[in-house]
């Protein structure tokens, strides 16, 4: 927690407007930098493609392609992050370096056999041409292996080189794409698309090779436990499903709205909302000053009384000591979150009111207009959401926030299935009310658990230390023995 609050703190102790601009710049470029580099990329790519050709559909071919790259990339490899992110922080905390390349290695393997597979059987009996359905299944594999190294580069506070990739490979799509519509090349077959597809997957590629490089120079030492973090699936499983059930909720009412009188049909390969999709993509945008915000305030104040508290708790302060603590951290944790929240409801209110405007000037229809609406309320209350449930794995409350990520997307899909057959207007009230309702259970539960903070702390510690196991634990062992018999027998050939 403590590596980007140095920086952060040192830009905030100076009184001075441009040094205060600058630690916000800073603070933007670490919490929505790649995001917004990823964004850019692709609506320039879509530009380019408007404005060079009248085929929609290819354009929807390519935008049905980078959107099931991303959604369902994230779908299978959430889960991981979570649980990997918890063991590259054991791992550096005790200094077991030698486990984090090691641990790099073995997950990107898993993620990119399981990648590769579910990909594969997508395209499979496909009508799409062959080298179409190679990059689409390339992209959905490359997209996953960097969802896993930002893990790693991010655990380490290597923002800027996240950042500089995404931006790199970014520039280099558009520079393709731009020789690539002046220059086709010659595929039989959907060649805008093709061309497109093709800059933005090397563009992907390059921005991987950068993050690969800048991994392995941080670390290159390892040992031979690859799958060890698979053990971590026996003691820290809900952080597993956390990840899962929260990525879930975020894209389960697109998914459903695919398949509304909105969603169209692709080249009989993809199927999606343009409409829905681009709404709730522009209320996502709204809420980057809440992730921007939040890095400053959790970076900058919540980590000194949280840091304060657990040391007074370990062992060196009395019981008053620890009240204090808890007081003052409660206190930070509850400013924090008001002034956020607070903060990005104006902007979120002040941008739905003017959207009017805006979408009329920017020539974006109606309806796109009626569905950001209400699709930005629902992003105001679901960033708020994962704040929680982030300030609870701070806490190890790994249960709170598991109950709470499965709300999240239990009411998302429920909801969004109600209103669906209620007509157009409603569209979006799904994602808003499925949010607001899990936002408010999740704000009663903060509040109760920060309140029995101490008891957490003390009354729920083991008494002795158990031995790891569970089938997890068994996985992880032999399959680090069967790595380890086949690279022997390789380097005896």
């Amino acid at each position: 927690m403590a590596g980007i609050g140095f920086t952060l703190k040192k830009l905030f102790k100076e009184e001075f407007f441009t040094t205060r601009l600058k630690a916000y710049m800073y603070s933007s470029i670490v919490a929505a930098g790649p995001w917004i580099a990823a964004v850019l990329t692709v609506n320039i790519l879509l530009f380019m493609a408007e404005y060079y050709f009248n085929d929609i559909s290819q354009k929807d071919l390519f935008m049905g392609t980078i959107v099931y790259s991303f959604v369902f990339s994230q779908i299978i490899t959430a889960p991981w992050q979570l649980l990997i992110t918890r063991y590259i922080s054991d791992k550096l905390y005790i200094k077991d370096y030698n486990y984090i390349k090691s641990s790099f290695i073995g997950l990107s393997r898993l993620v990119f056999i399981i990648t590769y597979i579910v990909g594969f059987i997508y395209y499979y009996k496909n009508q799409l041409p062959l080298y179409y359905r190679f990059m689409g299944l390339s992209l959905f594999v490359f997209i996953s292996l960097i969802w896993i190294i930002m893990v790693y580069l991010s655990a380490i506070k290597n923002y800027s080189i996240i950042s500089y990739a995404y931006i790199i490979g970014g520039i280099i799509s558009v520079i393709l794409s731009f020789i690539f519509v002046n220059y086709p090349l010659q595929f039989k077959e959907y060649p805008i698309a093709s061309g497109l597809l093709l800059a933005y997957l090397i563009g992907i590629i390059v921005t991987y090779s950068i993050l690969l490089y800048s991994f392995f120079s941080t670390f290159y030492v390892s040992n031979n436990k690859e799958y060890d973090f698979i053990r971590y699936l026996s003691k820290f499983y809900n952080l597993f499903y956390i990840g899962l059930f929260y990525t879930l909720g975020l894209w389960i009412d697109d998914i459903l709205m695919w398949y509304s009188p909105l969603g169209v049909d692709i080249y009989e390969t993809y199927k999606y909302a343009p409409l829905y999709d681009n709404a709730v993509f522009l209320a996502y945008l709204t809420v980057i000053p809440t992730m921007i915000l939040f890095m400053v305030s959790i970076e900058t104040e919540f980590y000194d009384m949280y840091k304060k508290y657990y040391t007074f708790s370990m062992g060196s302060g009395t019981y008053d000591d620890i009240e204090v603590a808890r007081k003052q951290m409660q206190k930070s944790v509850y400013k924090q979150v008001v002034y956020t929240m607070e903060t990005q409801t104006i902007i979120s209110l002040t941008l739905i009111i003017i959207s009017g405007k805006i979408f009329s000037y920017l020539e974006i229809p109606i309806i796109i207009r009626d569905i950001f609406r209400i699709a930005a309320l629902g992003a105001l209350c679901n960033i708020f959401i994962l704040i929680i449930i982030l300030i609870l794995l701070y806490f190890e409350s790994r249960k709170f926030a598991l109950i709470i990520a499965s709300l999240f997307m239990l009411l998302n899909g429920v909801f969004t299935l109600y209103f669906i057959p209620r007509g157009i207007e409603f569209y979006g009230f799904g994602y808003f009310v499925g949010s607001f309702i899990t936002l408010a259970v999740a704000i009663v539960i903060m509040v109760r658990f920060l309140k029995d903070i101490n008891y957490y702390t003390f009354g729920k510690q083991p008494v002795f230390i158990a031995k790891e196991k569970g089938i997890f634990v068994n996985i992880a062992d032999y399959m680090n023995f069967l790595s380890n018999n086949f690279e022997n027998k390789y380097k005896k050939r």
